[in-house]
């Protein structure tokens, strides 16, 4: 009887913590790649391709032209794969499956309200060696003409200056005629912006599986931010705490301020 219900006990186990695997295989940097026949490829066009990046509860889809980040609400799992709902309604969502475990490649079925399903198929980073990769046409790539500039993403601040993002790293900020007024970019970070109302400049940076929200004012000759709030990815979930501190965006380091929240680990992308 105790042999029973000691195998009972472990399968219940086992049965858990795959259950729990299952759930997290969505997180990471998937890489679009392309299905032509029954092979998948990875097309160099000698730029960043698309990808989708899943930080702790946000999601990120970087496009050639242009990139959004959303916010997951709640997720659902059934034999269909993984569903990451951006809304309470369930009309909006990213749904995961794998196609090949094995050699991490996985549909990304993207629905936005009323709108019809894009289906895509992505690798994740860390197998993309194992997908074959091959020189892009003129039918799989676009111009620099078709492209124009860098920019990622940007927007209209409260005072009427804009705020970009350009090549994931790099911010700067132009008054109402384009002049310059500061430019800063982040060595092993990557920026978004945080479409809120403002004046101020709100960004999140991402440190591999963790990031920061936070929002610089200016002061003097500098940009500066009394508040930062702190994700950090655990295999338990996510860690959110947020600290008053003060923080110079000229002077900014990912390293040096996760140390202020007790936190002496190294994080790369």
């Amino acid at each position: 009887m105790k042999k029973i219900v000691f195998g009972l006990s472990l399968l219940s186990v086992l049965l858990s913590c795959n259950s729990q695997d299952s759930k997290e295989n969505y997180k990471g940097t998937w890489i679009k790649v392309q299905k032509r026949g029954n092979e998948f490829l990875i097309i160099d066009c000698g730029y960043k391709g698309e990808d989708i990046k899943i930080i702790n509860d946000s999601i990120f889809e970087n496009g050639i032209m242009e990139s959004t980040k959303e916010k997951i609400d709640h997720i659902k799992e059934d034999g269909r794969g993984v569903s990451l709902f951006i809304d309470k309604t369930e009309k909006s969502y990213y749904k995961f499956l794998f196609v090949d475990k094995e050699k991490g490649l996985a549909k990304w079925e993207i629905k936005y309200n009323d709108l019809p399903i894009i289906v895509r198929y992505f690798v994740n980073e860390l197998s993309a060696d194992k997908i074959k990769k091959i020189k892009g046409t003129n039918d799989d790539c676009i111009s620099s003409d078709d492209v124009g500039d860098s920019v990622n993403d940007s927007i209209t601040l409260t005072d009427g200056n804009i705020l970009l993002v350009e090549d994931d790293n790099c911010i700067s900020l132009q008054d109402k005629k384009e002049n310059l007024i500061f430019e800063r970019c982040f060595d092993n970070c990557n920026v978004k912006i945080n479409h809120i109302k403002t004046r101020g400049l709100p960004l999140t940076i991402i440190s591999g599986q963790n990031s920061i929200d936070i929002e610089f004012y200016k002061k003097g000759e500098d940009w500066v931010s009394n508040s930062v709030t702190y994700f950090k990815s655990l295999p338990t979930g996510e860690e959110k705490n947020t600290k008053q501190i003060e923080v110079s965006l000229k002077e900014f380091n990912f390293d040096s301020v996760i140390e202020q929240f007790g936190d002496n680990e190294k994080y790369m992308i």
